[in-house]
């Protein structure tokens, strides 16, 4: 059964206003323990954590899931550095605790979502060309 909006945006708004970090990881879902996956970029700007916000929270929520396994999760920390929630990109699309509400967001800006990722992601979003050495596919 997929969440009514209201619920999700209720337990989102309850996440963010307890966030201190994010961390944006390789892999959507699928991919294996947070723990365990690359770390691309860590945010602890508040102002730059404002924008995460609004940009993975704003938006239709489509009241399905996408099928595809996603590119990366925004995993978002408290001050203690415990995991609070998190949400894997599936293109123009956020998927928060997939299992749990199976219901995805459209965000509303998806360019500004991409040219966040840009400015943030310390490695390139999209992978090397083959011929490069260091390139082990994730």
């Amino acid at each position: 059964m997929n969440a009514h909006a209201d619920d999700v945006r209720a337990w989102l708004d309850e996440v963010w206003d307890r966030t201190e970090a994010a961390l944006i990881l390789r892999g959507g879902d699928g991919a294996g323990p947070l723990g365990r996956r690359p770390v691309p970029a860590e945010i602890y700007d508040d102002d730059a954590l404002a924008e995460l916000c609004v940009l993975t929270t704003t938006g239709d929520f489509t009241g399905d899931i996408c099928r595809c396994l996603g590119s990366l999760t925004v995993a978002l920390l408290d001050a203690e550095g415990e995991f609070l929630g998190g949400g894997s990109l599936h293109g123009e699309a956020v998927a928060r605790e997939r299992g749990r509400f199976r219901n995805d967001l459209t965000v509303a800006d998806p360019a500004g979502l991409l040219a966040f990722l840009e400015r943030h992601v310390a490695h390139p979003l999209k992978p090397p060309p083959v011929e490069y050495v260091g390139f082990r596919g994730e």
